[in-house]
């Protein structure tokens, strides 16, 4: 089946560029491309620059983009920049205001100097306008310090969400740690050397494999591609560009769990808190979808019967926060599978969601199914649990406060015996570098919303290091919990230290959450990257943001992450600080003064 995706392919061509309207009219429509990159000005001779800041305008015969005609299709190239020289500087400024003018969206900037600070301060300078052009920065990959002087320049424009990096690829680019340190920058266009493609049998051009399998890792990263002209080329931009679109429809179809989680890749969301509100029907309707989840605890509930029934023959079965009913009937399909009768009970506090149970149970269960109307933490019925189902988790394993839930769950409705499911579920951390998450997270007004995790299908970033347990909960041996005076909660506090090591030079913009559970003996759920239980899509990681972004100097820098669960009363919530060198972001979240779960 061919790909649906749709990538944007443009070209660069060599200059001189009379005039961008015939260009784009003409070659560029011809050779089937969607965008150019083109420089604003006709020539860079420096008599043409003093005339031009002498009378103060541009007039047509200095420019390559004369009107606004073709703005929506190009991408402008500034002229060179002389570091320091203030007539460069006085015609960087001139191009800014008349690319802002022909409604040019993006702009791209000339390779890094050697005087960075001076390069920095003049795109800043052309970042000022908060309604004029993006600035890309052109950035080759194979030159000496590209990321580190990228992102001194980047620090110097104080991470505006406006500065992105139009990255060159050298002819023999492929896939290395290097590589995939720019997936977490703000890359909006990936530039492709003529020279980068050679001749097949046929003459016809084709990218070498390792150059094919890095061309497509960007393909799945929402760039742009550009090709580049050469004199010594023996290919036309129809030719690569026609290349590449074949390359497009040649990528394997999404599959439906992909497709149904693209859509939130980098989205930031709120955690849910589904003790403090009652989930919406749709939200319901989402989780159910995912097979894989509920295929898993099908047959974790399977073996826990089998088990019980090996030692009693009235088994009572209870799924604690029932929601719309997917574990029950998957318990009662369970039960048939083992060969056993088993009593079911549903427990639902959302009373939305009950009229959906008590439906189901005349229709699909013919009253197979004992339905209640409480909370799992206060309910107490005449006889107990064999088995305890529950589907509490959130993307940090405890996030939607599963331990508090079952706490009061295992005090009232589980036998002595009782097998709970899931049985234990572990946190785990993750240094990550995503310029695009810290931006998000910043773009919203007012400074809390850097101590509030999220929840994200995160996608253009870099994990730096392998993630690592934080903290495990565990109701293997369901006991009460013994609740001290002066904290009803104080067992389920939890707090950890963990080093990483980077795996290379990057920025730390915070930490990646996960977790993964056992719901029965031999039956995990995963959503680590290294152990992610295949095609399950109910739960995106989270997102802890840092404040102020910390920088990893090298490969193998140490990261060290604190991490603290705390909760007074009614409220739950998470601290974190993550130190890298002698630098440290400070504790978030202190005593839950911007984020905290409620009960």
């Amino acid at each position: 089946m061919l790909s649906s995706r749709r990538v944007s392919i443009g070209v660069e061509p060599l200059p001189p560029i009379p005039d961008a309207d015939v260009f784009v009219n003409g070659d560029m429509i011809r050779e089937g491309a969607d965008f150019a990159i083109l420089p604003i000005l006709y020539t860079y001779e420096s008599e043409i620059s003093d005339k031009v800041l002498e009378c103060g305008h541009f007039v047509p015969e200095n420019l390559t983009i004369k009107s606004s005609e073709s703005s929506y299709c190009l991408l402008g190239k500034t002229s060179p920049w002389v570091d320091n020289i203030p007539s460069s500087e006085a015609l960087v400024a001139k191009e800014m205001e008349y690319a802002g003018y022909t409604g040019l969206k993006s702009v791209v900037a000339p390779e890094i100097g050697k005087d960075i600070a001076s390069y920095g301060r003049q795109l800043y300078k052309m970042l000022a306008n908060e309604s004029g052009p993006d600035v890309l920065v052109r950035i080759r990959s194979g030159s000496e310090n590209a990321w580190h002087n990228w992102n001194r320049v980047r620090m110097m424009c104080n991470h505006s969400v406006r500065l992105q990096v139009l990255l060159e690829l050298d002819s023999d680019a492929h896939m290395t740690t290097g590589m995939q340190q720019w997936i977490a920058e703000p890359v909006r266009v990936v530039v492709l050397p003529a020279d980068m493609f050679v001749p097949n049998a046929s003459c016809y051009p084709v990218l070498l494999r390792a150059q094919q399998a890095l061309v497509k890792k960007w393909m799945d990263h929402d760039v742009a591609f550009a090709v580049q002209q050469s004199q010594n080329s023996e290919f036309t931009h129809g030719d690569l560009i026609r290349y590449l679109r074949h390359m497009v429809e040649s990528l394997p179809e999404r599959d439906s769990a992909c497709l149904a989680t693209e859509e939130y890749r980098d989205v930031l969301q709120s955690p849910l808190q589904p003790l403090m509100d009652h989930l919406e029907s749709v939200t319901y309707e989402t989780f159910e979808q995912d097979e894989p989840k509920y295929a898993h605890y099908e047959e974790a509930m399977k073996r826990a019967i089998t088990e019980v029934a090996a030692r009693k023959s009235a088994i009572v079965l209870m799924v604690v926060g029932a929601g719309r009913g997917p574990l029950v009937s998957r318990a009662l399909h369970a039960a048939r599978r083992a060969g056993q009768s088993v009593r079911v009970f549903a427990l639902e506090k959302n009373p939305s969601a009950l009229v959906e149970l008590h439906r189901k149970n005349a229709t699909l269960w013919l009253g197979a199914v004992t339905i209640v109307h409480a909370d799992m933490r206060q309910w107490q019925p005449a006889e107990r649990a064999d088995i305890l189902v529950s589907e509490l988790l959130g993307s940090f394993g405890d996030n939607e406060l599963s331990p508090e839930c079952l706490d009061g769950a295992i005090e009232h409705l589980a036998a002595s015996d009782c097998i709970c499911i899931p049985r234990r579920y572990t946190a785990y951390v993750a240094p990550l570098s995503s310029a695009l998450l810290f931006c998000r997270a910043r773009e919203y007004s007012g400074k809390h919303h850097l101590e509030t995790p999220y929840v994200v299908n995160i996608h253009k970033a870099n994990v730096l290091a392998d993630a690592l347990p934080v903290w495990t909960f565990s109701h293997e041996s369901p006991v009460a919990p013994t609740r001290l005076p002066w904290s009803a909660n104080a067992h389920n506090d939890r707090s950890s230290s963990i080093e990483f090591s980077a795996s290379c030079a990057s920025m730390v913009h915070g930490l990646a959450g996960y977790f993964d559970a056992e719901l029965y003996p031999g039956i995990e759920l995963s959503i680590c990257p290294a152990t992610h239980t295949v095609d399950m899509h109910s739960w995106f990681p989270m997102y802890f943001p840092i404040q102020r972004p910390l920088m990893a100097e090298a490969a193998e820098t140490k990261i060290n992450v604190h991490m603290w669960r705390r909760s007074a009363g009614a409220r739950t919530w998470y601290e974190w600080c993550v130190d890298v060198g002698g630098d440290s972001s400070g504790i978030h979240n202190i005593n839950g003064h911007e984020f905290w779960i409620g009960q």
